[in-house]
């Protein structure tokens, strides 16, 4: 219901023209998701999450999820009036700059817009501006000179889009965890026709460079606080 709630109050109804679309998008992802099991979190290849695709269109349901459950759990974080301030400022620099991806994912979000940074920084701690322009994203971020340091990344942003899809699982939760899986970077970056693989080698690439990148068993995320390896290598 929350999906629906917030996909019709900032799009309008889809016609029967889109719908054709709409469809082609879903069977697309769906197909794979259940040929390339391996690289996706269990369920995505199911008839319920193709479900949750067609509810939640143009909106990935990863999205959703992080909005929904991750952030919706910070203190001055309104659920569903949140998602939708969040949501229609990212929609609104999407629009203005042409964004042509499948879907609205993590990995797409333009946390180099100084409007959409701002609005997420209202529910954290202060210090997160130069962790975003540093690990994340911006025209001086990490994330972007290995993208154009390395064109099997450039090509598609891996590096960038991994980078925005770990900084959206990484805000803390109710049982003290944070961070996601790599399979779910993947899920949050992957378009049909894009290579898992590809989001999973850009990600290690930046957590063995990243000031602010965490890896704990497995779990992705950003902290204010710098990592071993910046420690060692500033004291080195």
């Amino acid at each position: 219901e929350s999906f629906e709630i917030v996909r019709r109050r900032l799009f309008d109804p889809i016609t029967t023209e889109n719908a054709k679309v709409r469809d082609g998008v879903i069977r697309a992802f769906s197909e794979m998701y259940r040929t390339q099991p391996g690289d996706f979190p269990t369920g995505t290849g199911e008839a319920e999450y193709r479900r949750r695709m067609e509810l939640s269109y143009p909106i990935h349901p990863e999205l959703f999820d992080r909005l929904f459950g991750d952030w919706s759990a910070l203190d001055k974080f309104q659920r569903t009036r949140g998602v939708l301030r969040f949501m229609a400022l990212a929609i609104s620099q999407l629009w203005q700059r042409g964004d042509q991806s499948l879907l609205i994912m993590p990995s797409t979000l333009p946390m180099d817009s100084g409007a959409l940074v701002s609005e997420m920084k209202k529910y954290l701690e202060e210090g997160w501006d130069p962790v975003i322009k540093s690990d994340v994203d911006g025209e001086n971020a990490l994330p972007l000179r290995i993208d154009s340091e390395n064109k099997h990344f450039g090509r598609i942003s891996a590096t960038r889009r991994a980078a925005r899809t770990v900084y959206m699982g990484s805000a803390p939760r109710p049982d003290g965890s944070r961070g996601v899986d790599i399979k779910s970077v993947v899920l949050g970056c992957t378009q049909p026709g894009e290579s898992p693989a590809q989001f999973g080698d850009a990600l290690k690439r930046l957590s063995g460079l990243a000031t602010h990148l965490y890896v704990d068993n497995a779990q992705y995320w950003y902290s204010l606080q710098p990592n071993v390896t910046r420690v060692a290598a500033d004291r080195a």
